[in-house]
């Protein structure tokens, strides 16, 4: 059901419109990159944390932080 306006038009919120979106085939795109781009988060999140990545990492911040 859509809303409508004070006229008796058919207009939509913004939910309904973000709504729409996810349903057509853009709002598939849009599904599909949110996907991959958590997938590549996860991945490099792992990677950092079982290579030890993070120790370096903080370090590296550490030194920028006393450098300041």
């Amino acid at each position: 059901m859509v809303p409508q306006n004070e006229e008796g038009e058919e207009s939509m919120s913004l939910f309904h419109a973000l709504l729409a979106r996810v349903r057509g085939e853009l709002g598939q795109t849009f599904v599909e990159y949110a996907l991959v781009l958590a997938v590549i988060v996860v991945g490099v999140l792992l990677a950092a944390t079982w290579t030890g990545l993070t120790g370096a990492i903080q370090g590296a911040i550490n030194t920028v932080i006393t450098a300041l």
